[in-house]
């Protein structure tokens, strides 16, 4: 530090700089401190030598400045001394490193907007918030996300009867909060969204009985229960609540729908589809869906708005002419082979139609094939709607050998059915009851008295027929190599649902009402995009997002009075990387406390 003076008119003013360099490397100076005139010292030090008294403050400044890059925290810790009963020493700020991807997404501000229109009194992205970093350190009720938030180095003031009030305030603007986080993530990263990914899943509830429908009294309008029974993923008997979700090429969550659980999957691609079209201004992509959501319906209905599809095919609901056409051995093309091995057709190494009846699949085991086929296809089973698709089918033989193992299993188990005789109604299509055929009446048309029950070889032989065989719709004009690479990333939007359930605990919901319940999910969607977009940004494909999750679950400090918080995380590539994502550097020895606000303010 050094002085520097100016000469006004009222007299020589002196001043304390500092030299130091800023963001960009450029030396610069700074004014630290103020010292004012020799007549200004005088009379508020009650010096005589304001010369002496300038002097003695500047080498103070330089000795104190010496000082604090010197500086270490020692602690003092008494063996014989008992910690303080109900004291809580160990505080958790993982949200360190979540917080610049929250606010990225532009969550202060929509939430603000939602306040300014509402009459709430608490602060609602305070809530918001804390609800989505909880969700991500120690999932579970929201009464347990507010005991569990007094251990968050970001102190609080909402009361739990807040967290309920502001789900209800939150559940009428999630569409528009998903377009929100849509437009400022774009500002972050770049969004990916040539194809998105459209799939279902369900969570079921610690409930017997279904929620009623009812009539509004004020619109007259019936009102559907949300929570019902339905097929469940899980096969629960619970009632359940079905999520449609949405995801970019990158795998980062894009929206979500929520419907009652006995409601069909199919309706719910065009309502999301509408939502990202009317909310985000989305309109030109590729929609790519599993065989539950690819009926006729959703595809004619994506060519009308002037969109492509890719949809899974199912070979057996095809006509036996397209049937035999799909399976035929002729015509069939390598997707991907290993370049280690020699060529199939040694005579003709360039060859590229093959007949799989000639193929060695001892050798060619993990080599995979596709051929394409064009077939009728009508909406509704009307003639006037008739078009040509264009399907790709692929075989793999690998694909084959692991069927044939999973039908032999159920085999087994199926003969032990007919052995005992175990009559019960077919679960779901992998249930071994499907081989088994049971006779229930005497030829004559009289009740039984006795059941006969055997295998059904028709039935084995006709799933065998379809071994290794995958058939994908598109109305792309791309080649089939792009639309199955395209396809191929379709498996993470899987991830996320298990993630979800998983490590975010999603389920089960113990919520009641249907505006809450609907909220929930939509922290558990914020919670998901954050961790999703945190792990582009790491750009390490070593990490997977589960031990993204269970790293910044550890991210605990221990509080030591005045002094500061000691990190107890291990140091590794993995906190490094996020650290340097998040901008912020929380793995020193000890933060002190004025050091860890700092931070806190900085987020904010």
């Amino acid at each position: 530090m050094h002085l520097s003076h100016s000469r006004p008119k009222e007299g020589t003013i002196y001043n304390i700089l500092k030299s130091f360099r800023d963001e960009t490397g450029k030396s610069t100076t700074a004014s630290m401190f103020r010292l004012g005139t020799f007549e200004e010292i005088r009379l508020r030090e009650g010096v005589e030598d304001a010369w002496a008294w300038i002097r003695a403050e500047l080498e103070r400044c330089n000795m104190e400045e010496k000082l604090a890059k010197q500086r270490k925290v020692r602690l003092e810790l008494d063996p014989t001394k008992r910690i303080e009963k109900d004291k809580v020493n160990l505080y958790w700020g993982g949200d360190l490193v979540l917080l610049p991807l929250y606010n990225a997404l532009g969550l202060p501000q929509i939430c603000q907007q939602i306040k300014r229109k509402s009459r709430a009194k608490y602060d609602l992205n305070e809530i918001l918030e804390a609800l989505v970093m909880l969700r991500i350190k120690e999932p579970g009720s929201k009464i347990k996300a507010f005991n569990t938030n007094k251990t968050r180095i970001r102190k609080t003031k909402f009361a739990l009867e807040d967290v309920y009030r502001a789900l209800s305030l939150l559940s009428s603007h999630i569409d528009d909060i998903q377009a929100h986080m849509w437009k400022h993530s774009q500002r972050y990263i770049k969004r990916n969204t040539r194809v998105i990914y459209y799939d279902c899943t369900n969570y079921y509830f610690e409930i017997e009985d279904n929620d009623p429908d009812y009539v509004d009294k004020e619109t007259g309008e019936v009102v559907f229960g949300l929570r019902k029974r339905g097929h469940s993923k899980e096969n629960r008997p619970n009632p359940i609540v079905q999520m449609g979700l949405l995801m970019d090429q990158d795998g980062i969550p894009l929206s979500f729908i929520i419907f009652p659980g006995n409601e069909s999957e199919q309706p719910s691609l065009q309502q999301i589809e509408k939502v990202v079209t009317e909310k985000f201004g989305l309109n030109e992509f590729i929609v790519s869906t599993d065989a539950g959501l690819a009926s006729e319906s959703n595809r004619h209905f994506n060519m009308e708005e002037g969109r492509e599809y890719i949809a899974v095919q199912s070979i057996p609901s095809l006509p036996k002419a397209d049937q035999d056409m799909a399976l035929d051995p002729k015509g069939w093309r390598i997707i991907s082979r290993d370049p280690n091995l020699p060529p199939i057709d040694p005579a003709n190494p360039k060859r590229e139609i093959f007949d799989l009846t000639e193929i060695d699949f001892t050798t060619e085991r993990k080599t995979r094939f596709y051929k394409e086929i064009l077939v009728e296809k009508r909406l509704n089973n009307k003639a006037d709607t008739s078009r040509m698709e264009r399907i790709i089918v692929t075989y793999s033989h690998d694909y084959a050998l692991y069927l044939k193992h999973k039908r032999s299993q159920r085999l087994q188990v199926a003969e032990k059915i007919v052995k005992t005789k175990q009559v019960a109604p077919r679960q779901s299509q992998q249930d071994p009851r499907k081989y088994v055929e049971t006779t229930y009446i005497t030829p004559d048309g009289q009740k039984a008295n006795k059941i006969s029950m055997a295998i059904n070889q028709e039935v084995v032989d006709t799933e065998s027929r379809f071994d290794g065989f995958y058939a994908y719709g598109t109305s792309l004009d791309d080649s089939a190599i792009d639309i199955l690479r395209a396809r191929s990333f379709h498996y993470e939007i899987e991830h996320l649902f298990r993630t979800t359930k998983t490590f975010l605990e999603a389920r089960p919901v113990y919520l009641q009402r249907q505006d809450r319940i609907r909220s929930h999910f939509l922290t558990c969607f914020i919670a998901m995009t954050i961790l999703k977009m945190l792990q582009k940004q790491i750009n390490a494909p070593q990490y997977s997002i589960d031990q993204i999750i269970d790293t910044i679950k550890n991210w605990t400090y221990t509080y030591h009075r005045a002094k500061g918080y000691q990190p107890n995380l291990t140091r590794t590539d993995l906190t490094d990387a996020i650290q340097k994502a998040a901008g912020v550097i929380t793995d020193t020895e000890i933060i002190e406390c004025r050091e860890m606000n700092k931070l806190y303010r900085n987020l904010k």
